[in-house]
């Protein structure tokens, strides 16, 4: 009997992670939905951050030292409803089409809070006596496939708690637009 029981808790598990994902695409492209289950997930909200540059001190004093740019945004946390860490963390991203590798122009990554008043992400930075450096924004590895008729459905395994963002890059044609446009989520 026992057995059986195990086997049968085996057979469970493994038919709950066989199942299709049955969501709706997002509406419009460039909008993001993460998936609290199968058969349901949430429109995340999108935030409009901006770019700083600052040099340090020492520059100014010496003329030596380090200038940094990173992307920021108001508050130190997100819009948009918090969700458990250390599982699996599915989203689908609509984009114009899905022909185009997602690893290209989908870009996750986790915020530092500043002094309890901002997000940040440090674009690039560029030293007296060091070379440029110039992060390219991809912090946050996934596995993506094609969804519906233009998502994707983007995987990440074991995120740890944080503030996180996306921003995509349209790989088609440039929009200025939405350049600054970040979609952001907390992990819990």
């Amino acid at each position: 009997m026992k057995k059986f029981f195990i086997a049968f808790a085996m057979f469970m598990a493994l038919s709950a992670n066989a199942q299709e994902v049955t969501v709706a695409e997002p509406e419009f492209a460039d909008e993001t939905i993460m998936l609290w289950s199968n058969t349901q997930g949430v429109l995340l909200k999108r935030e409009s951050g901006t770019v700083k540059t600052k040099a340090g001190a020492s520059l100014y004093l010496t003329g030596i030292g380090k200038v940094k740019s990173r992307l920021t945004l108001a508050g130190t946390r997100s819009v948009n409803f918090g969700i458990k860490g250390g599982s699996t963390t599915r989203l689908i991203i609509k984009a114009k089409d899905n022909s185009t590798d997602p690893n290209s122009f989908v870009n996750i990554f986790k915020f530092d809070i500043y002094k309890d008043s901002e997000r940040r992400y440090q674009l690039s930075e560029v030293g007296t006596f060091s070379k440029a450096e110039t992060n390219n924004l991809s912090s946050v590895e996934f596995k993506a496939k094609k969804y519906g008729e233009s998502s994707y459905l983007i995987q990440m395994d074991n995120l740890t708690p944080g503030e996180y963002g996306i921003v995509l890059g349209d790989p088609n044609t440039q929009n200025t637009k939405n350049v600054m446009k970040v979609t952001t989520f907390t992990v819990e």
